[in-house]
């Protein structure tokens, strides 16, 4: 199965403080097992999920067995919102790429907090332009940085955003920037050679984000 990469970094809807209280309270928690399909691409976008825990992985499946990856996100970030306010089905398929568990936010309860949670209504909006303009930007981006300042990149920015040890493989960051496992592991080896990161099985440190981001 050949796997490619589109637009992986943008950064995702993020609820915390009071509105992922919120959303924790009043959704409903479900659970899935490694691997598990969350949604599949043309399903009903009857709202949203909060991920409380794990990771899952956007990304869409081909007939000729072939996928293309969009983004792994982890816990507090939201998926499905787009797909539910444009009035569409689901963009993407969505996958557990390890156990998690989720929370559903359905259309009823998204409709009642619009109407009765200002703060939830303003947060949503915010953060729908803030991808939209992310989007143009890393289009843009994407024609001029190198592999490695892809893989450098792509490890500060989920370092800052998730903390400094990455639940991911080396062969998921390379699918994750669209570059094979062989060539992902050589600027990894690379980098943890100077000090900059440190690999594990299954995860990556980046103990010092700024100091690697300066090689950007």
């Amino acid at each position: 199965m050949q796997r490619t990469y589109q637009l992986s970094e943008i950064a995702p809807t993020r609820a915390e403080g009071k509105l992922a209280d919120l959303l924790l309270r009043e959704g409903t928690v479900c659970h899935f097992a490694a691997g598990a399909m969350i949604q599949q691409q043309g399903d009903e976008g009857d709202g949203f999920w909060l991920i409380r825990s794990g990771t899952v992985t956007l990304c869409r499946f081909t007939p000729d067995g072939n996928v293309t990856v969009f983004g792994i996100l982890g816990p507090n970030d939201l998926f499905g919102e787009l797909a539910y306010f444009a009035g569409v089905s689901r963009q993407v398929d969505a996958v557990a790429e390890a156990d998690a568990t989720l929370v559903r936010i359905g259309a009823s309860l998204i409709e009642r907090l619009l109407a009765s949670e200002p703060e939830f209504a303003r947060w949503l909006l915010k953060s729908v332009s803030s991808q939209l303009r992310a989007a143009l930007d890393r289009i843009e981006e994407e024609r001029l940085l190198s592999a490695r300042q892809r893989v450098i990149r792509l490890l500060v920015d989920m370092a800052r955003r998730d903390g400094t040890t990455l639940t991911m493989s080396q062969q998921a960051l390379g699918e994750h920037i669209g570059v094979s496992r062989i060539t992902a592991g050589q600027i990894l080896r690379a980098l943890a050679a100077r000090g900059l990161i440190q690999l594990h099985y299954r995860r990556i440190a980046v103990p010092d984000p700024d100091g690697l981001a300066a090689l950007l």
